[in-house]
């Protein structure tokens, strides 16, 4: 069995045992015909047909760079990162040294705000129940100390996946998904009440991949409705009424799958990393972060190959480095181009 099929097992093998109290009542999920229309393109815009088929190159590899091994140009990447290893919180630099540890543990996720300064930690206070903390770090990179937001959330997330928990870029909102019995969940916590809005819809299937647009209100995720392939959803989390749409389908026109994805900084185009299909019994899939319309979900020319698969992807405030875990180890893209940061393989999370 590949780590990716690993992977998918071990998402649909956990559930809550207690759903938790206070919760909004249960929203239905986006009707059959919103799904049977993601993949209709506007006949009349002859440019789309174009855009597709390059696409399609991109999204099979033929114009990637390969990765790389050693030291990478850092230049214009932030300068520090927040890691969790081993159920602590460092403060490490850009190249994977630690500078100090944050006070605390039981850590299992990390988020960053648009100012790469707040950070969010995500801590395990029982089984399937969490608690939050906000950081920040002075000029220095001198953590405060963790300050408790008043929320405690119960949800099979995983969050030792960390694809499951976000930040908005203001640093308001903190978002979770995750599952329930016999239903999914995506929760949106404010940051100063600790007040939350729940969707959740009936289902077993595994929900992951919490991302926020810019504008502070949108949150991306990947989920299978019912039967159906997994699909990239926008939920507007502002509305009176949460009902996800569908952008695109997970599934990429090559057969390859997205495994996660992430808002860019510009709000106009998302990283998502892509599993190719598989050629072989070793799993010797390609494995690439591309880039799509925020708008379409067309892929764009940007792509950039990856050693292995990663269910993770962080940019930076420019969109053009993005950290990476695999494995354990921790990596990164920086204007296309793959390096490994580090030889250690104990990283859980990490954000810039």
């Amino acid at each position: 069995m590949t780590g990716t099929e690993d992977r998918l097992r071990d998402a649909f093998s956990g559930a809550a045992e207690t759903i938790r109290p206070g919760s909004l009542a249960p929203l239905s999920p986006p009707p059959p015909r919103a799904r049977s229309m993601k993949w209709a393109v506007p006949v009349a815009v002859a440019g789309a047909l174009t855009l597709v088929l390059i696409g399609t190159s991109m999204l099979v590899g033929g114009m990637s760079q390969a990765p790389r091994t050693g030291s990478s140009a850092l230049s214009g990447a932030p300068e520090r990162i927040v890691a969790i290893r081993g159920g602590h919180a460092m403060v490490e630099d850009a190249a994977g040294h630690p500078i100090v540890r944050i006070d605390g543990d039981r850590y299992e996720a990390v988020a960053a705000t648009r100012d790469r300064r707040t950070f969010f930690l995500a801590a395990s206070a029982a089984s399937d129940t969490y608690s939050f903390y906000r950081v920040t770090l002075g000029p220095d990179g001198s953590p405060t100390r963790p300050q408790r937001v008043p929320a405690t959330i119960r949800l099979d997330s995983g969050l030792g996946k960390p694809e499951r928990f976000a930040a908005s870029p203001d640093g308001s909102k903190l978002a979770v998904v995750g599952n329930n019995p016999g239903q999914v969940e995506a929760v949106v916590i404010d940051v100063r009440t600790g007040a939350s809005r729940v969707w959740r819809a009936s289902g077993d299937n595994p929900i992951s991949s919490a991302t926020w647009s810019p504008d502070n209100r949108t949150l991306g995720f990947i989920w299978s409705f019912r039967d159906d392939q997994p699909s990239l959803y926008l939920l507007d989390t502002g509305a009176a009424r949460l009902a996800p749409r569908v952008l695109r389908s997970a599934t990429t026109p090559g057969d390859g799958l997205i495994n996660v994805f992430a808002f860019n900084p510009d709000g106009r185009t998302l990283t998502a990393q892509v599993q190719g299909a598989k050629r072989g019994p070793d799993d010797d899939a390609e494995y690439q972060l591309v880039q799509l319309s925020a708008r379409t979900g067309q892929p764009t020319p940007w792509t950039a190959r990856l050693p292995s698969d990663s269910f993770f992807v962080k940019p930076d405030a420019s969109g053009n480095h993005f950290l990476q875990i695999i494995d354990g180890r921790l990596g990164r893209v920086d204007n296309g181009v793959f390096t490994w940061t580090t030889t250690a393989t104990d990283y859980t999370d990490a954000a810039w």
